[in-house]
């Protein structure tokens, strides 16, 4: 008979090796200590994995990584899921299933607001996520720095360490949507990402993270040192892509004046499981134009959305509904960038997609 269940501290051990074999089998030798080190590189890891336990052996594993998200002035609650795994031999079998439905059980019972994770749309679909997000990803090429950028630039940049730790934590802090990050540097190194800081001399002007010629995430004291820094990163590289979440506006305009292309889409996938409060927050992290919806959620009641001058309000109603949507039909319809050009409702056009794309970095 299977067991479904948390894992145990003492089983910390087993659960790393079993994520280790199963990845390593199915894609490339695998080290999550190394690739996912602000989880695995310390103990008390073991209560986010769910595993399917039969014979007394581990046949399944999936982890949801908590997440205190700050959107504006709002703070979601949140989980991340990963590490998926099912042993070889015993697929098929229903693990998953079983899992996914023990952490869906456990985030509601902690209160979180939403779950979300990366993988096939229709395998997750059937768990009740869907693709969401508004992921901007600017091309930079040579071309762009000899004709678009300055010529003399006078950023370098050095490896993060402890002694850039503070001030770039501090940054982090000043973007409209972050994550709170208990291991700050362990964090950027999420899936191999390298920090830099970005230095003026001896003055420190920002950070970013490089993964291969990505650049995954980029914080600057100062935007206005947008091109300057881009210059100097290409003096060093052939090429690059810079990564943007759909609520950097600022960052938006600035790339798109000089980089080569770029591509507009999904973040990830996810599951609402507090509608009202994920809501109030995303409509409240920027000043919407006038207007007002009543949306019906199936499983979820139905919500008066409004903005008027500069402000969001979110109230349960049970008015006549302008929409009514299953749950993932409502995560596409506000969250994602191709249903904001999609729909021929002018208010939603206006507002539309609301924007909660977790970073790179705190992805699991």
């Amino acid at each position: 008979m299977t067991e479904y269940r948390f894992a145990r501290p003492e089983e910390e051990a087993e659960v790393l090796d079993f994520i280790n074999s199963v990845f390593s089998q199915a894609v490339r030798p695998h080290d999550f200590e190394k690739l996912i080190p602000k989880v695995y590189a310390h103990p008390g890891y073991a209560p986010f994995h769910a595993v399917a336990v039969e014979d007394g052996r581990i046949r399944g594993n999936i982890a949801l990584l908590p997440l205190t998200v700050h959107v504006g002035e709002s703070t979601l609650r949140g989980g991340y899921i990963g590490s998926v795994s099912v042993h070889p031999r015993f697929r098929g079998m229903g693990y998953m299933k079983g899992l996914m439905e023990l952490l869906d059980g456990e985030a509601r019972r902690q209160g979180y607001d939403f779950m979300s994770l990366g993988g096939q749309r229709q395998r997750y679909q059937h768990f009740g996520f869907e693709r969401y997000g508004c992921c901007y990803i600017f091309s930079l090429e040579q071309a762009n720095a000899r004709h678009a950028l300055p010529r003399e630039t006078p950023f370098t940049f050095v490896p993060a360490d402890e002694s850039h730790a503070a001030q770039m934590a501090l940054l982090h802090r000043r973007q409209a949507l972050y994550c709170e990050r208990p291991h700050f540097l362990e964090t950027l190194r999420t899936y191999g990402g390298v920090p830099y800081a970005v230095m003026n001399g001896d003055a420190f002007s920002g950070y970013l993270v490089a993964l291969g010629n990505e650049i995954t995430e980029l914080c600057l004291a100062d935007e206005h040192d947008l091109p300057a820094v881009a210059a100097a990163w290409l003096r060093e590289h052939k090429d690059c892509a810079v990564y943007c979440g759909g609520q950097m506006a600022e960052r938006i305009r600035g790339l798109s004046a000089f980089a080569e292309s770029y591509t507009v889409g999904p973040f990830a996938m996810l599951k609402v499981l507090n509608w009202e409060n994920t809501l109030r927050a995303v409509m409240g992290a920027r000043p919407l134009p006038d207007g007002e919806k009543i949306i019906r959620i199936e499983g979820a009641g139905a919500f008066r959305l409004q903005a008027e001058n500069g402000k969001a309000e979110v109230l349960p109603c049970s008015c006549q509904p302008d929409f009514i949507w299953t749950e993932t039909q409502a995560v596409e319809a506000l969250f994602s960038p191709l249903n904001a050009l999609l729909t021929a409702d002018p208010v939603l056009r206006s507002w539309l997609p609301f924007t909660l794309e977790i970073p790179i970095a705190d992805q699991f």
